[in-house]
């Protein structure tokens, strides 16, 4: 842009007279040796009045200089400018894009690895569709928005700051008086920020609510189809969606307003120094020549460009910032269970498990267990029968701290759980649940998944044997390396209850938890299951959670539950005579067999 002064007051003017420099050498030599003076007797300063000494011998030059000449000599100047800002600008794009990929993988690896270190309460109330719109939305708007915007910003803030520099230098009153309605400007894009905000924080809000409907519909979407619910779905979502498109509107028309504003404030800005700086040419004894004045106007005129730029970015940061913090909120979790460098490693089970006056609720209010006592000794196989809501799974879920217990405590070869490494404390552990669950990989790797470090071929084999899964394994046409469907839906119910119990049991834990792990089967996928859990308990402490009395009636053990406490417990044949709720249950569930 100060390369138009040279041209319009040097190489354009009307009364240019004694031509001293009419070839490179001799006006190469001129400007090298003014340069040399001013270093040796300046030095390099920030100060830009210093430089005056140095712009006026260098305007004595080109004024002696043929204008011919001095034109080529400008024209290579800015072509070589030019060259270098592009090169510049090239390297911050990809010093940009290595960022920005950089950042998103760090944040996003960090806000999955925070996920995967909470509890089970945190996942029984943090919704999954919340959590991809956090690692997806909102991470992809601090990426295409927050980084890009404040690179925008730092750049655009320091071109601002150059032209002003310069703009400043060459008439400071004209500047005053261009920049007289600022602050009006600022005032409006403050209030604008505060409304995008605001409906930014609602947007991603409701579209978290948004994700969490359509995941949990189409993760049911057996349920909805047999009951003929698509249409009521359909309008759930709908309704959710126009409320996210509502939000996303009112922030987009606040955002809309930010162009014609920044218009509107520059144009006002920019006729202001015309009319001002216009007239300052036109009076010669104001000193201020047209060369100054073309250049003053640029200088403004690229202010303005980056000062709306500037203004649409900082409203796009705003909106980022909510995202921003919903990531820090994810970042900011502390983990489930309260890990400390002091607690103690343990790999073996040698003498027993114990529960001492053990008390469980969710909420903090209602109890879901109280005054639980229990022992079971290593080797021994606990049942435990009782109604729905008896809190029998609770009960189990707190053996391998998914819950911590809020009463009592349970001991571990007499070793406070807490006091015991959480990885360590769940490698005791192999766990079968009612619900079949498998991940889209290959029948091994789904095995393997249960397993403590390396399994090998022999293991896989062996476990596979024990829970009688071998016989439709090898039935399949790739064995092991078939790929299971979504959820394992190329295989049958007892096929998938089978694999679990292998995948329980590849890492050879010492106790084994079984929750009703043959309650949706039918008669024969129930016996196949039934042999596959007698094979994989022998030699280990069972902690087993049945339906049919029928498969417990061997145990060592049975624990009768009743609204969240311990109302009887001993083996069969103890109970049919100390506890009537055992025998209530026994007659009923015999009668209706008997019936059947």
């Amino acid at each position: 842009i100060t390369m138009v002064i040279p041209v319009f007051d040097y190489i354009f003017a009307a009364d240019k007279t004694g031509v001293i420099y009419s070839n490179y050498a001799g006006f190469s030599e001129a400007i090298s040796a003014s340069l040399t003076t001013f270093w040796q007797s300046s030095g390099f300063t920030l100060h830009i009045s210093a430089y005056n000494p140095l712009f006026e011998d260098i305007g004595e030059i080109m004024k002696l200089t043929d204008s011919y000449l001095l034109l080529k000599m400008i024209s290579i100047t800015v072509i070589l400018l030019i060259l270098l800002k592009n090169i510049f600008f090239f390297a911050q794009r990809m010093m940009v894009i290595n960022l920005r990929g950089k950042t998103v993988l760090d944040i996003r690896n960090s806000m999955f690895e925070n996920y995967l270190r909470q509890s089970f309460a945190f996942f029984g109330k943090q919704k999954v569709g919340d959590a991809l719109v956090r690692m997806i939305n909102d991470l992809g708007i601090v990426s295409n928005q927050l980084i890009i915007e404040m690179f925008t910003i730092a750049r655009d803030v320091i071109q601002v700051l150059i032209f002003v520099r310069i703009a400043i230098y060459l008439n400071p009153r004209l500047f005053l008086i261009g920049v007289v309605i600022m602050p009006v400007f600022m005032l409006f894009v403050g209030y604008i920020s505060n409304k995008i905000k605001k409906y930014a924080r609602r947007m991603q809000n409701q579209l978290s609510e948004l994700f969490s409907s359509i995941e949990e519909i189409l993760a049911n979407i057996r349920i909805v189809i047999a009951f003929s619910r698509q249409k009521d779905m359909l309008g759930k979502v709908r309704s959710q969606n126009k409320k996210h498109f509502k939000f996303w509107r009112k922030g987009e028309i606040y955002n809309a307003t930010n162009v014609p504003l920044t218009e509107v404030t520059t144009t006002a800005i920019g006729v202001l120094v015309l009319i001002y700086g216009g007239k300052m040419v036109l009076d010669p004894s104001s000193g201020f020549s047209f060369g100054h004045f073309s250049t003053f106007l640029l200088a403004i005129f690229a202010i303005m460009q980056p000062i709306k730029a500037i203004g649409k970015a900082y409203l796009k940061v705003t909106k980022a910032m909510v995202s921003l913090n919903r990531i820090y909120e994810v970042l900011d979790l502390e983990t489930g269970s309260d890990e400390t460098t002091s607690l103690q490693t343990k790999k073996e089970f040698n003498k027993s498990i114990e529960l001492r006056d053990v008390g469980f609720s969710y909420d903090g209010k209602k109890k879901v267990l109280s005054g639980i006592n229990l022992i079971a000794a290593k080797g021994e196989k606990i049942a435990f029968v009782g109604g729905s809501g008896a809190g029998k799974t609770t009960l189990v879920n707190l053996l391998p701290r998914f819950y911590d217990a809020t009463e009592g405590e349970i001991l571990i070869d007499g070793i406070s759980q807490k006091d015991i490494r959480l990885p360590d404390l769940r490698n005791l552990f192999g766990i079968v649940t009612q619900e079949s669950i498998l991940f889209s990989d290959t029948v091994a790797e789904n095995i393997r998944f249960g397993g403590r470090g390396e399994i090998n071929e022999e293991q896989l084999r062996k476990a596979t044997v024990i829970a009688n899964a071998d016989e439709f394994i090898n039935e399949m046409e790739n064995g092991f390396d078939t790929l299971l469907d979504i959820k394992g839906g190329n295989i049958s119910g007892g096929q998938k209850q089978r694999l679990c119990i292998a995948r329980a049991i590849v890492g050879n834990p010492p106790i084994l938890i079984f929750d009703e792990a043959t309650s949706a089967l039918d008669t024969e996928s129930e016996r196949k299951v039934q042999t596959a859990i007698e094979n994989a308990t022998r030699n280990r402490t069972v902690f087993l959670i049945a339906h049919r009395l029928s498969t417990i009636l061997k145990a060592d053990k049975i624990v009768v539950m009743e609204k969240g406490q311990i109302v009887g417990m001993g083996r069969h044949e103890e109970l049919l005579k100390t506890s009537s709720r055992y025998l209530t249950l026994y007659n009923l569930q015999f009668a209706v067999e008997e019936q059947s």
